[in-house]
């Protein structure tokens, strides 16, 4: 089976995830050191293919592996024969020729993982596909709003109100969070500039949408912030300042607009002084080292569902 996207995930297909991630982690919410499935992939080899720069998720991926007992092997576009021509996808099938037992694979394309799904017969798992969508990431925050909100084994994420803001339509988080939320149950609102927001029609998109922080945070459980996909906006150009006044989140913001009980989310890589203020990071609404530890559990637990036995 291939992972490359949660548009048609099912409710139990993700609970049954999450459950097997969340055993992974121990009472200190820190990944357990040793566990039963430390050779569960022994003799797995997996191929690490990023050609977009990455540091959790490819990390993740590699330590999700080992802990699992699998081989990896990291390969990027400086040292593939991508870089002489060659095609991604003809790269990954000489991979599979060599044995390789399954790909990760991160690209600027969004069509890409589904191509190469279709030329081999080993599993394909999307670290991110350009604009489309990163289906570990929504997992993991997944994860981490349900042991937040204290949903235990077996629970989805039932009226919970979510709240993602900043640059939505260029953002495969966003799109793999609506997919995951909607599956699992909670309420989605979709918040920033109009330019950042998609069309109404855009069956991707079952979500509110507004353009108003405070209206964005009243009624939110959690906050999803993300960056400006800089490297993906053609033409659009932000009034910076602007932006960080009407859409930034403070010490002021969090006191005066959100929730006392909200937490704060944030995939990565967070830049300081624009989503948030280095205060609000790091401070006790935030769940943004909890996602990154959650990151190798969620990833364990996919591989293991992959190549393995779960």
């Amino acid at each position: 089976m291939h992972l490359l996207g949660l548009s048609d995930a099912q409710r139990s297909e993700i609970i049954e995830i999450l459950d097997a991630a969340d055993r992974f982690i121990g009472l200190d919410h820190q990944i357990k050191k040793t566990d039963q499935f430390s050779e569960a992939l022994a003799g797995k080899t997996l191929g690490l293919l990023f050609f977009e720069p990455s540091t959790r998720t490819r990390t993740s991926f590699e330590l999700a592996a080992q802990k699992l007992g699998a081989e990896t092997i990291l390969l990027d576009e400086q040292g593939t024969s991508v870089q002489k021509g060659e095609s991604v996808v003809d790269t990954c099938r000489n991979l599979e020729a060599m044995g390789f037992d399954a790909l990760v694979l991160r690209h600027g394309d969004r069509h890409l993982p589904f191509s190469v799904a279709d030329r081999v017969d080993i599993p394909i798992i999307n670290a991110g596909n350009g604009t489309g969508e990163h289906p570990t990431q929504a997992l993991l925050d997944g994860l981490t709003l349900r042991q937040a909100f204290e949903h235990g084994e077996g629970a989805g994420l039932d009226d919970l109100n979510v709240t993602i803001i900043g640059d939505i339509v260029h953002s495969r988080v966003a799109r793999s969070d609506v997919h995951m939320l909607n599956a699992l149950g909670a309420n989605v609102t979709l918040a920033g500039p109009s330019v950042f927001l998609p069309g109404s029609r855009d069956p991707d998109w079952n979500a509110r949408t507004v353009t108003d922080r405070a209206t964005a945070l009243e009624d939110a459980d959690a906050v999803i912030m993300l960056r400006i996909q800089s490297e993906r906006i053609a033409g659009n150009r932000v009034d910076m300042d602007r932006y960080i006044d009407e859409w930034g989140i403070d010490q002021i913001v969090v006191e005066q607009e959100m929730p006392s009980h909200c937490r704060v989310m944030h995939p990565g890589p967070v830049i300081r002084g624009v989503e948030l203020t280095g205060a609000v990071a790091d401070g006790p609404r935030s769940l943004i080292l909890r996602q990154v530890t959650n990151g190798v559990a969620v990833r364990k637990a996919v591989l293991q569902k992959i190549l393995g036995d779960l």
